[in-house]
């Protein structure tokens, strides 16, 4: 196993992180060997914690941990090429880091028994002794993210290095820290579910096939039982579903909830609010391959873990059943695999649109990753065929995203096209006939890069929706150059899941922070992890305990929204003040939808707001208690927003190019036929797992 399955196991405590690092990921059996974490944990990248178990979600990190400044070496975590002085170089600056000699300190660790550990670790290094620091993973880490990657790299071997040199007191202290934050055994969080023998089914194929079909089924004729969704949108589904076929059923999600009258046997949920105190016959867990999600992977996890259910069904991507069989295994569950094939016929054709969009057809959806692209697209397919079209992207509410789906798929609405972003590959029931991609790169902050394989598979798939007018589906792209990158996309083999997100619990944080022998302020007990950091800097001040300040900082917020911040800030601050907050005294609905992508920004940012506080409202109702002022507010604003859909104008941006394959890109490109096959799954043995076709 790479060394960078480790690296990133991080959290965002900045003590508690480097001690979990420490103490977890020991090298040799005279360090903790015995102790190693599962090999499939991953603290995930929430408000609270964050880590990534692979080079290329390290890379991710930046210097967001550690002001890696200090160390002299300003922008040079932008150099482009390796050099074998390089590390030697780090090194040298390592051994005269005040950084270093910080983080040391607070680990008691200082004077004479620092000097000596600092030198013995670079020796070590230098001598290759620490298989950590070796120079293929040094280099690895420098080719992802530069010289930060290296920095990082070795503060955490130095962690784990320099626990030998702990005399006493400071050794106890150590200890005692390290034991506080023991996250080996995260199935042992959940007693009443280990008490339990519980049966475990994955159903596993690609998007189409009708694998939470049948996970569905099953649930429908449970005497109790628990839908798990990824998005609140699918959660409303499954709850209108249930209902409309008789069978009472409750809606839970993080703002709203739905009881029914009577004797109620089932639950929709997102999966963050499972109910994991409950005894029930079974539960359904979608897109079960999100627990590797950098953000939200905790809640799969913890559903996985925890949910008091007879049988447990899991649905998703076959790449999840290695790691799902992994982490059951940990505590004697088998997994049955049901893998399904696709129920239609998807078509990659050898053909694009010639960069023309005159040859779009009515039943295709545009696939572009830039929101301004998406409106751009819009005006221009409008204007060269007439077709009116709707548009789907992850900044609108989800409400509206539904609105828009109906309009595209009712063939009396006057939408003929949809245009959409990556958020098209889940959560929607489109009938598409015909993807076509714009773009295969997106933007991811710093370049453009390719999509990769598995989205450009799963958005794909949404071609040729079973049982509807267009059940045979295909895929092209815009302009040639991507032709081929589409085609490599769509062959290329399942790339297995190898970590899971893990979230510790609150209870674990508070009784850390009761253990450290110097002041921390909360930013500080929390790390400098940047997403936590500008949530956490606003409140720092304000008067609440670890709990109240454990809920704000991991409420659903776009720390990137400056509205929202600004809104989270005046919500913490009524709410340590004791203030009851009225939304709609806060809050002014626009008389009038946008025209321009400044204003619904401004409108889409306000309906997160109105989510924000819907959501405390569940947390501490006695705060926030307009909830009824704030669904009116809700629904004003989806209504502009909608509105505003069809007025807003841009210049497309045109890519630049394909993506260089470094190969020649001459001739045709032969077509590909996904023949459509079973319609039921194929059961393999609890150990065994089968590999659906595309």
């Amino acid at each position: 196993m790479l060394f960078y399955k480790h690296a990133g196991y991080k959290t965002n405590t900045r003590v508690f992180r480097d001690i979990v690092r420490a103490y977890h990921f020991a090298s040799s059996p005279s360090k903790l060997q015995s102790n190693r974490v599962p090999s499939w944990i991953r603290i995930s990248r929430t408000p609270l914690l964050s880590a990534f178990s692979t080079s290329e979600n390290l890379s991710r990190m930046g210097g967001n941990m550690i002001n890696w400044d200090r160390f002299g070496l300003r922008g040079l975590g932008r150099q482009e090429k390796w050099s074998d002085s390089l590390l030697g170089e780090r090194l040298k600056q390592f051994q005269s880091s005040t950084e270093v000699k910080q983080r040391a300190s607070e680990m008691k660790l200082r004077g004479k028994n620092f000097r000596k550990a600092v030198e013995d670790f670079i020796n070590a290094v230098h001598n290759g002794r620490i298989e950590r620091c070796e120079i293929s993973t040094m280099r690895t880490a420098f080719e992802e993210n530069g010289v930060d990657g290296i920095d990082k790299v070795l503060m955490s071997a130095f962690y784990e290095f320099s626990q030998n040199y702990l005399e006493g007191d400071q050794l106890e202290a150590f200890s005692s820290l390290r034991q506080l934050s023991d996250l080996r055994y995260p199935a042992d969080w959940h007693p009443a579910a280990r008490a339990m023998q519980r049966k475990i089914i994955m159903h596993v194929g690609p998007t189409n096939s009708g694998k939470t079909y049948h996970a569905l089924k099953r649930l429908e004729g449970a005497a109790s039982g628990i839908y798990c969704g990824p998005l609140r949108l699918l959660a409303h589904e499954i709850f209108e579903r249930m209902n409309q076929k008789g069978i009472p059923c409750n809606l839970i999600t993080g703002e709203e909830r739905r009881e029914m009258p009577g004797e109620v046997p089932l639950t929709s949920s997102t999966v963050e609010m499972a109910n994991l105190t409950k005894e029930m016959d079974v539960a359904v867990v979608d897109e079960i391959q999100m627990i590797s999600d950098q953000a939200r992977g905790w809640a799969w996890t913890q559903a996985l873990l925890g949910l008091q259910a007879k049988e447990i069904h899991l649905c998703g991507e076959a790449s999840a059943v290695p790691l799902i069989k992994s982490i059951c295994a940990t505590f004697n569950e088998d997994v049955e695999v049901r893998a399904y094939e696709r129920l239609t016929p998807l078509t990659v054709a050898g053909y694009s649109l010639n960069g023309s969009f005159r040859n779009i057809r009515k039943g295709d959806c545009v696939v572009t990753f830039s929101r301004k692209n998406i409106f751009a697209v819009k005006q221009e397919i409008e204007k060269e065929t007439g077709y009116r079209c709707a548009v789907a992207y992850g900044g609108l509410p989800p409400e509206t995203r539904s609105m828009q789906a109906r309009l595209f798929n009712d063939p009396d609405s006057g939408y003929d096209v949809l245009v959409a972003s990556d958020a098209v590959g889940m959560g929607l029931n489109l009938n598409i006939k015909r993807i076509v991609f714009e773009t295969v790169q997106k933007w991811d902050g710093r370049k453009l890069s390719p999509i990769p394989f598995p989205f450009i598979k799963q958005i794909a798939g949404r071609a040729g929706r079973f049982s509807t007018t267009n059940n045979a589906g295909e895929v092209t792209t815009l302009v040639y150059d991507d032709l081929k990158y589409l085609h490599k996309a769509m062959t290329a083999p399942i790339q297995n899941l190898e970590m899971a997100g893990l979230q510790p619990k609150v209870e674990q944080v508070d009784l850390f922070s009761h253990q450290l022998t110097t002041p921390h302020s909360f930013s500080e007990l929390l790390g400098k992890f940047e997403l936590l950091s500008r949530v956490d800097d606003m409140i720092e001040n304000l008067p609440l305990d670890i709990p109240d300040r454990y809920t704000f900082s991991t409420a659903p917020t776009n720390t990137t929204d400056p509205l929202v911040m600004a809104y989270l800030n005046k919500f913490a601050t009524m709410y340590s003040k004791q203030e009851v907050c009225l939304l709609e005294s806060l809050v002014r609905v626009p008389e009038s939808h946008a025209t321009t992508n400044e204003r619904l920004k401004e409108l889409e940012s306000a309906h997160r707001v109105v989510m924000l506080y819907m959501w405390l409202s569940f947390r501490y109702p006695g705060s926030f208690s307009s909830v009824e002022a704030a669904e009116g507010i809700k629904k004003q604003l989806e209504n502009l927003i909608l509105q505003s859909l069809h007025t807003i104008r841009f210049t497309r941006v045109r890519p630049r190019g394909g993506v260089d394959l470094g190969e020649t890109q001459t001739g045709k490109v032969k077509e590909m036929v996904f023949e459509g096959k079973s319609t039921g799954p194929t059961r393999t043995a609890a150990t065994t797992t089968t590999t659906p076709s595309i």
